[in-house]
């Protein structure tokens, strides 16, 4: 029953007491002995609310009110007084409205009324108390949620019980992360689906960012209860993966171990070997080990004229893996850095790190000019020059070794130039787009139409750094006529002393053996 009725009866109560108002003047023996009245056959009381009903009765006397009383008789057999009043507005009608401060023993209430006559009236109205109940229970089982990769093993589940005395009205919970908190998940209760207890149980896949599962229960009072699960997951570093080659060189269709060094704080249980071929992975082995925490790994592949690198996977005991890969060179020579220096540069000088002027491709270095002059057997050998034209529209220039732009007479030495060499090779370039070159390999390399590489020169600005150009040999080239391969401009160095121009480009080249 609320405060509303309560009023709503207390309202009636009161008309039916002024309605019994009357003037008499004497006291008739014969009258009827004292009535009571409660407002409502029993009353409930719940100590976990504020606004618990008052005691509410109407008490009437034909000779009038002596005095009326009211006690709370207790499960402990006591009587406790509450109120008692003497004096009365109408002493043949009274109202009686008491706030109780209820107690969890208090069974019954008990109010006695007295007439002028002496004649006494009892009447007794049960009362029912909800105690006071705790905010609810979280137990977690675990109660502290821990796992360590060292040792592996399996991880443990999480379970939450959840109990109330009154009735679970939400519960939410969170997982508290280093980065902050995340709402795992929430639920709220219905009239109709309200209970007192409530049950979770699930493999979370915690991780090292864990640091508590936290949950929050609140009771149909509004009670709260917060309780947080600690977490600890001790990790271990990933496989660590080291191959001994940065680049592995191989023959055509050659079978040649892959070795690598892997080294495993929770032990390495699988190794995955894959073979490269541009962007297409092939599986050529998994091998399955016990716990290792160091292996040399070398197990051997077949390397085709289209392998372009080796990639592994290195799983360890507690699922953590380690993907690495390595550039495979097969049936080609390949230099990631050559220098070679412009025209006004020199050759050999110290400033230039001894970079020199003449390009090999078949030998894949430099030659000055001196030594070509010196040694016309090394003219052969020489196939491509470089140029830096500072301020120029067409600054970076790569020339074959004819004599374009007039500047094979900048290539001196003691009064004598390129155009004084008995073999000068008529090599021929072309600009390609969408190559990527680190993965080129040679049966990409040999699927480049030779007829379409025609110029004599490429010529650019900075943005050439960075290009990949298809080149093919002159007639006389030491590398072999007509032979195709492939060179990238990795870089143009900054200016060598006062002069602009002296400069020097550094190239990566690959050619194909066959």
């Amino acid at each position: 029953m609320n405060k509303r009725l309560f009023i709503l009866l207390a309202g009636i109560f009161a008309v039916m007491s002024f309605a019994a108002c009357n003037d008499d003047e004497g006291i008739d023996p014969s009258t009827a002995e004292p009535t009571i009245t409660y407002a409502y056959d029993t009353l409930e009381a719940d100590l976990n609310m504020v606004d618990n009903l008052p005691v509410v009765a109407i008490v009437k006397s034909e000779a009038g009110l002596k005095s009326v009383s009211l006690s709370i008789n207790t499960s402990d057999g006591e009587t406790v007084p509450v109120t008692t009043v003497t004096e009365f507005f109408n002493a043949k009608s009274y109202s009686l409205a008491e706030d109780i401060n209820y107690e969890p023993n208090y069974t019954e209430a008990v109010i006695e009324a007295v007439d002028l006559l002496g004649r006494k009236a009892e009447a007794k109205m049960p009362i029912s108390i909800v105690d006071v109940v705790e905010a609810p229970s979280i137990v977690f089982t675990p109660a502290k949620w821990s796992y360590d990769e060292t040792v592996g093993g399996e991880k443990p589940r999480t379970h939450i019980e959840v109990n109330t005395s009154a009735l679970l009205q939400s519960i939410e919970i969170t997982r508290v992360k280093t980065s902050g908190q995340e709402l795992y998940t929430s639920l709220t209760f219905t009239d109709e689906d309200q209970q007192k207890s409530w049950t979770f149980d699930e493999m979370i896949e915690f991780d090292e960012f864990d640091k508590g599962f936290k949950v929050k229960a609140v009771d149909n009072y509004g009670q709260v209860r917060i309780e947080t699960m600690q977490v600890q997951y001790k990790t271990v570093p990933p496989p660590t993966v080291t191959f001994a080659d940065g680049t592995i060189f191989a023959d055509k269709d050659e079978e040649k171990a892959v070795n690598i060094s892997i080294e495993s704080q929770a032990g390495v249980v699988k190794v995955e070997l894959f073979r490269m071929e541009g962007k297409t992975e092939t599986s050529v082995k998994t091998t399955t080990y016990e716990k290792l925490n160091e292996l040399n790994y070398a197990e051997k592949m077949i390397f085709t004229n289209s392998t372009s690198g080796v990639k592994v996977i290195v799983t360890d005991n507690v699922g953590r893996t380690t993907t690495a890969s390595t550039k495979a060179c097969v049936n080609m020579y390949y230099v990631e850095e050559i220098p070679v220096t412009t025209a006004p540069a020199g050759d050999g000088a110290s400033a230039a790190g001894g970079a020199k002027r003449l390009l090999s491709l078949g030998d894949q270095k430099t030659y000055s000019v001196q030594e070509c002059l010196e040694n016309t057997d090394l003219q052969s050998h020489a196939d491509v020059k470089v140029y830096y034209m500072n301020g120029n529209a067409q600054s970076v220039r790569i020339y074959s070794m004819e004599n374009a732009d007039s500047k094979n007479g900048e290539y001196s030495y003691s009064g004598q130039n390129i155009n004084n060499f008995g073999v000068i090779n008529a090599t021929r370039f072309k600009l390609l787009t969408g190559v990527d070159f680190e993965n080129a390999t040679a049966a990409d390399i040999a699927a480049i139409d030779a007829g379409t590489i025609q110029s004599a020169n490429i010529k650019g600005k900075d943005e050439l750094i960075g290009a990949v150009i298809a080149f093919k040999t002159g007639s006389k080239s030491s590398a072999g006529s007509g032979k195709v391969g492939l060179m990238k401009l990795v870089a143009i160095g900054e200016k060598i002393g006062t002069n602009a121009n002296a400069r020097v480009f550094t190239f990566a080249v690959k050619l194909p053996k066959e």
